[in-house]
């Protein structure tokens, strides 16, 4: 008698913890995810393939990668200089399948809302 009156309350724990769960495409991260940090007109250097080095006071430096390239930008021919001035919008790394073997690195995807060539 008294299996048949939990049984419910079971079923309905295991729907509300299968349904909290995060479904595969769903995930808050990529250019598609929220913004966890603005750039607002940083300079950076520009070392190709839409990636962006950017001076950090914490990590040091951060590698930003353009969610959208633009195949005129220019690569930087020196390290020590920062051939543009950027604003953007750095979103979440995806981790991937398995997220327990990734370490992320500073930066991520970037919205880039402003560029300038300095």
């Amino acid at each position: 008698m008294r299996f048949i009156v939990r049984a419910p309350f079971y079923f309905i724990s295991m729907f509300v913890l299968a349904s909290s769960c995060s479904k595969e495409g769903e995930e808050d991260c990529g250019c598609n995810g929220s913004t966890y940090r603005t750039l607002e007109n940083q300079r950076a250097r520009y070392s190709g393939n839409g990636a962006f080095v950017v001076p950090d006071s914490v990590a040091g430096f951060l590698q930003v990668l353009a969610c959208d390239v633009d195949p005129g930008w220019e690569v930087s021919k020196d390290e020590k200089s920062w051939n543009y001035t950027i604003s953007g919008n750095i979103k979440r790394t995806c981790l991937g399948p398995n997220p327990e073997l990734v370490v992320p690195r500073p930066g991520g995807p970037t919205q880039i809302t402003h560029i300038k060539k300095n």
